[in-house]
């Protein structure tokens, strides 16, 4: 959805015979990378994408023979991971026209993976597909991008977005909420639908920030909340002082977080302009050190004594 001319110039490749054989397909988490490897397989296995014949029924399930899906364990590609996608691609296929091999978040590739991987894609078997997916080719090995047809899935826009919320008669303000929080991403939508506990998590968020920017709560009891859910808890941050800025510079502005405005504005009275850009930079540089995995508990405490200073 939204990425219809990707998908085409896919199928047209897979129609005259020119895909090739390694595709590296990029965008944030919830783009639909995984939707689209496993809509490629589909393509290679049934022409007619039929849903029906024995190819579509197996790879539904994810069983089919001639498919492999190798996600990242605990956020590493490890050696032995790459190592079996070389053995599954060099067999040749059993039922079907190709081997299908889909390796996730290959920018999580140790570089022995990596070096490891690069023999079979420079001399790829003539009935063998390998899909790479990442964050971003920015964050792949050069090598790796090298070798492969490389496909960015964009963002949708507000109106897609609204339009599956709407048919799934989503109340108006998680709606709201629900477009702007996920960037365009429906996957992150779809997630956060499915999870019945986000909301209550969202209503104590909102809580403890309003409540720690006004000092009427300790800002440790917060960290210890926040660092078990850190990535989550730093979204949700990071939309509250966005929107607290916008409405500073412009009180017209409609925030993201409209449902909450109440709070919001308690907020702005208790952290100026100045406070909230500063805090918004804190909250990057959480982010960042959470990414060369510092202490979480550390990392929070550090950001939420930032905003209970005056």
């Amino acid at each position: 959805m939204g990425n219809e001319r990707i998908v085409t110039a896919l199928f047209h490749g897979i129609e005259t015979g020119r895909l090739a054989n390694t595709l590296l397909f990029t965008g944030p988490a919830g783009s639909g990378k995984k939707t689209l490897a496993a809509k490629v397989a589909q393509k290679l296995f049934c022409p007619d994408l039929c849903g029906r014949c024995p190819s579509c029924t197996l790879l539904a399930r994810e069983i089919h023979p001639d498919y492999l899906l190798i996600g990242s364990e605990g956020g590493v590609v490890k050696l032995e991971q790459a190592r079996q996608l070389k053995a599954f691609l060099s067999a040749p296929p059993n039922s079907a026209a190709y081997k299908v091999a889909v390796l996730e978040n290959c920018h999580n590739l140790t570089v022995e993976a990596g070096n490891s991987l690069l023999k079979i894609l420079e001399e790829p078997p003539a009935a063998s597909i390998c899909i790479l997916t990442a964050d971003s080719a920015a964050n792949v090995l050069p090598t790796l991008v090298s070798r492969s047809q490389v496909y960015t899935l964009t963002a949708l826009p507000r109106a897609i977005i609204s339009g599956v919320l709407q048919e799934k008669k989503i109340p108006e303000n998680q709606s709201w909420f629900l477009t702007g929080y996920s960037e365009g991403i429906l996957g992150r939508v779809l997630e956060l639908l499915a999870e019945s506990d986000f909301w209550q998590r969202r209503q104590q968020m909102a809580l403890e920030i309003k409540e720690v920017l006004a000092r009427r709560r300790d800002p440790l009891l917060s960290s210890d909340n926040w660092q078990l859910f850190p990535e989550e808890a730093l979204d949700l941050l990071e939309f509250w002082l966005r929107d607290m800025i916008m409405l500073h510079i412009n009180p017209d502005y409609i925030p993201v977080n409209k449902d909450l405005q109440a709070s919001l504005e308690e907020c702005l009275a208790n952290c100026p302009e100045d406070k909230s850009i500063a805090l918004l930079d804190q909250c990057a540089q959480a982010r960042e050190r959470l990414q060369a995995r510092c202490n979480p508990r550390l990392v929070f405490d550090c950001l939420a004594l930032k905003m209970w200073e005056v």
